[in-house]
């Protein structure tokens, strides 16, 4: 081979390889963002209201479509969207158990606030048993979330009953403005789950 043909050659074994770059990034997935919901922390110095009770909150019940890590929202119609590469940090059941608990702490006078399942050999003077029905959104929308709630005594016996709706708007079409919205509606609803176990 001479002189001319090896730089010939050369040149265009270059070009092949600078023109396979770009193909060779196309290989790499978009990183994956976790994201989980956030208690609110209580404004008040006061003591939490009482009379002061052991609490367990849970079972919570969660609809199958919502039962795991990648993100659930709606784009209109019957369509349901997968967040591939925006996903819960943990299941959203027990984000949603965990927050709810916090919050509840800053609310109630629960000595011990627990979650579901008990300690071995204990059981709270209350229970607070959820089925939720719905927990998701829009982007750059609204997101809902539909959800009944039982108090039970200490013997099993259901003291109060409530379900409600809670909506709230996204602030922008992401998914971390949809957990923050998401971390509002779960705010509400420990307010109002915290007023049953009052007995309000």
């Amino acid at each position: 081979m001479n002189t001319k043909s090896a730089v010939r050659n050369g040149i265009v074994a270059m070009a092949l390889a600078v023109g396979m770059l770009p193909l060779a990034g196309c290989g790499k997935s978009a990183p994956t963002h976790f994201y989980s919901l956030n208690a609110t922390p209580q404004k008040s110095d006061a003591a939490p209201a009482g009379p002061c009770m052991s609490v367990g909150v849970g079972p919570v019940d969660f609809p199958a479509y919502l039962d795991r890590s990648q993100i659930v929202t709606r784009s209109g119609g019957n369509r349901m969207h997968l967040a591939e590469f925006d996903q819960w940090i943990e299941t959203p059941r027990e984000n949603f158990q965990r927050i709810l608990t916090e919050n509840l702490a800053g609310l109630v006078c629960a000595k011990p606030l627990v979650t579901y399942p008990w300690p071995t050999g204990g059981h709270p003077d209350r229970q607070i048993v959820i089925q939720v029905a719905r927990f998701d959104g829009m982007l750059g929308q609204d997101t809902v979330l539909r959800a009944s709630w039982s108090i039970l005594d200490a013997d099993g016996n259901n003291v109060a009953w409530r379900s409600n709706e809670y909506r709230e708007s996204v602030a922008a079409p992401d998914y971390e403005s949809l957990a923050a919205a998401q971390s509002k509606l779960l705010e509400q609803f420990a307010k109002d789950v915290a007023a049953s176990l009052l007995g309000n």
